[in-house]
């Protein structure tokens, strides 16, 4: 039986850890440590976001024939007897914004923000926190703004963590603008409930969604993410699952790498025969500010040297997906 996945992010190479004889499909020859890309920001050095492939067919897909079982490809056709889809998570595009989804967005923004006077960041959760505070330390005299439209920042996230996001990111000179619903975007200018705010830059941390190839390709979706059942497999086709940010169930599957990595195990096994419902367990969420680690764990709030061992664990672990 051949088995393909489409998508080198966490649940892909989670699937092609669990049965090395798949054939994994990407179009870049390399991984990307998305909780990293705020460090190309600060730095420059893409390295820091980018770990090699071993064991993957670098090409790009054009399209899927659902019903003969082929992967269309630009290093042409691969027939499949199972298929599973993990081609993970895009952002929403609006005007006169730029979007964080790898490594290139990084470095084209660090390019703008080394110009810029002041920045607009739209979004609260883990990636505009984290640009907010990536920016003051850049450069301190830079004004920051972070507009979030509900009433804390991480607001997935304990009230604990939020309100420590908003005194750390305050006591670095970020201008916080909560319950501010942004309502018309032009350039150099956001206009909100409450503010108008002229700005160089306008940097989007909101939006995000499922792959766009999920919609070309035909199949079955809520906001970009493939709809699977419980087993994660898809809404369409029984030869078909799904796995990470861009595939869900109609109750809804949180975005985030461990979540992946599990889900590309178990649609795996459950490709090779097995048949177990997806549960899934996230056991921490961590969020850096000027080189403080916080977040929950098992739902408690945590800082310092236990959230940044919780989060260089997670980093450990996709390393070990990727190498042979």
């Amino acid at each position: 039986m051949r088995t393909i996945i489409l998508g080198g992010g966490f649940a892909g190479l989670s699937a092609l850890k669990t049965n090395p004889d798949a054939l994994l499909i990407d179009q870049k020859s390399y991984f990307t440590l998305t909780h990293r890309l705020v460090d190309v920001i600060k730095t420059g050095d893409p390295k820091l976001a980018k770990i090699p492939y071993h064991k993957v067919l670098v090409a790009r897909v054009r399209n899927v024939d659902f019903r003969k079982k082929v992967v269309i490809t630009d290093k042409g056709e691969f027939q499949y007897d199972k298929l599973i889809i993990a081609l993970g998570y895009s952002q929403k595009i609006f005007p006169f914004t730029e979007k964080v989804e790898d490594i290139q967005d990084s470095l084209e923004l660090r390019n703008k923000l080394l110009r810029a006077k002041s920045v607009t960041v739209l979004g609260g959760g883990n990636l505009g926190v984290e640009l907010a505070g990536i920016i003051k330390e850049m450069d301190p005299l830079k004004e920051v703004y972070l507009i979030e439209v509900q009433d804390r920042l991480l607001p997935f996230m304990s009230k604990e963590s939020s309100t420590y996001a908003y005194e750390l990111l305050t006591g670095l000179g970020v201008k916080v603008l909560l319950k501010n619903k942004v309502e018309k975007i032009e350039k150099n200018l956001v206009v909100t409930n409450d503010h108008e705010i002229r700005t160089d830059l306008i940097i989007s941390s909101v939006g995000f969604k499922g792959s766009p190839m999920i919609s070309e390709i035909g199949l079955t979706n809520i906001n970009g993410r493939m709809i699977v059942d419980d087993y994660l497999k898809s809404a369409d086709y029984d030869d078909v699952y799904g796995a990470g940010d861009c595939a869900t169930t109609k109750k809804f599957i949180p975005m985030s790498a461990q979540v992946a990595v599990q889900a590309g195990r178990r649609a795996m096994l459950n490709a090779l025969g097995e048949d177990e419902k997806f549960r899934f367990n996230q056991l921490a969420i961590v969020v850096r500010i000027g080189g403080i680690y916080f977040g929950d764990f098992h739902g408690k709030f945590v800082k310092g040297e236990l959230a940044e061992l919780a989060e260089k664990v997670g980093i450990f672990r996709a390393i070990r997906l990727v190498m042979p």
